[in-house]
């Protein structure tokens, strides 16, 4: 059986640009490539918002505490 590769990539919490964590309507998680973490690349992309009803600009944030 062959080893399985190893992920590289990390999680990134997106949330709508202008809303802070406490407060955004809507979010998802995307994946950042190891070249973006090592550049101190922050993610930033233009998606469906099903709240709005429209496509908005969502930007990373940090991910939330395991605990809650």
């Amino acid at each position: 059986m062959a080893a399985k590769k190893k992920n590289k990539d990390s999680k990134a919490w997106m949330i709508p640009e202008g809303e802070t964590r406490a407060t955004a309507t809507h979010h998802f998680v995307a994946r950042k490539s190891l070249s973006m973490i090592r550049e101190g690349k922050k993610l930033k992309m233009r998606k469906y918002h099903p709240g709005k009803r429209e496509h908005v600009w969502f930007v990373e944030t940090k991910m939330p505490p395991h605990n809650q």
